[in-house]
């Protein structure tokens, strides 16, 4: 089998989004690289913030439903002084390894549930699509803002039908959010060129899998402190790699940040 074949064969199943199969390859491997099929290992780490405590966010609605100021309810979502500050929902991604690596996944799903989605940042491969769930006791709108559809898709409460079903239409950054009214509702949705990506939990913890082994970057970025870090890490056969990041907040002001007025474009795109 030619590299090009087996590249195309390893690529089929991620095209969720319906596009022709030449158009996907030329933006995900425009090089032609061959698969990576050699060894791989594990980068796991912790993203720290330095700076000013988060401040809350203003102009937000949460009558209808409590419970979501927890979530949404202050500019970054960060673990306690004596914990290290842990940040939640950094985008982490490697880069810098040679030869191409596919998504094997066709869909990224997530579910709403207790008033959010458990996270505010999604990460998913460029070919995704991007499946939401409703376990929740409410309606729910999802839509991506950068991707408008003239219908509005409905997720049905208490996964009372197929989840709703999102295409981003190119590589980038996305904003989901609810058609439905809930305001405070926004997650940053990232359709990389690779699978070799994840969020932070509350604790700031990350891991990656199937990383080939050698020098590589490991980025990490959150769209809200619009800054990034980046580390470098030598990966070896099944082994785990430790990296720590950190980021720095620096305030637009001494006041509250007003989420209605900052950062509507949305962070720089990923190496």
């Amino acid at each position: 089998m030619s590299p090009a074949h087996a590249v195309e064969s390893a690529l089929s199943p991620t095209n969720g989004i319906g596009i022709p199969e030449a158009k996907l390859l030329a933006v995900l491997n425009p090089g032609g690289l061959p698969v990576y099929t050699g060894p791989t290992g594990t980068i796991e780490g912790r993203v720290r913030v330095e700076g000013p405590r988060a401040p809350q966010m203003q102009g937000k609605g949460y009558s209808r439903c409590p419970e979501a100021e927890a979530m949404y309810g202050s500019l970054f979502r960060e673990g306690a002084v004596g914990e290290g500050r842990g940040l939640a929902d950094v985008v982490v991604a490697v880069t810098g390894y040679k030869g191409f690596v596919p998504e094997l996944r066709e869909a990224r799903r997530i579910v709403f549930e207790r008033c959010s989605f458990g996270s505010r940042t999604v990460t998913m491969t460029f070919g995704q699509r991007l499946e939401v769930v409703n376990r929740s006791r409410l309606m729910v709108g999802p839509s991506l803002l950068q991707a408008p559809s003239p219908a509005l898709l409905i997720a049905p409460p208490e996964e009372h039908g197929d989840p709703v079903k999102l295409y981003p239409p190119h590589p980038g950054y996305f904003t989901l959010a609810d058609r439905m009214g809930s305001d405070f509702l926004r997650v940053d949705v990232y359709a990389l060129l690779h699978p070799l990506h994840t969020v932070s939990d509350e604790a700031g913890r990350f891991r990656i899998s199937g990383v080939p082994v050698g020098r590589v970057q490991v980025h990490g970025r959150l769209a809200a402190l619009e800054t990034e870090a980046t580390e470098e890490v030598n990966v070896t056969e099944g082994a785990m790699s430790e990296v720590a990041l950190t980021l720095v907040y620096r305030p637009l002001d001494a006041g509250l940040f007003d989420a209605g007025q900052a950062r509507r474009d949305g962070p720089r795109p990923i190496p």
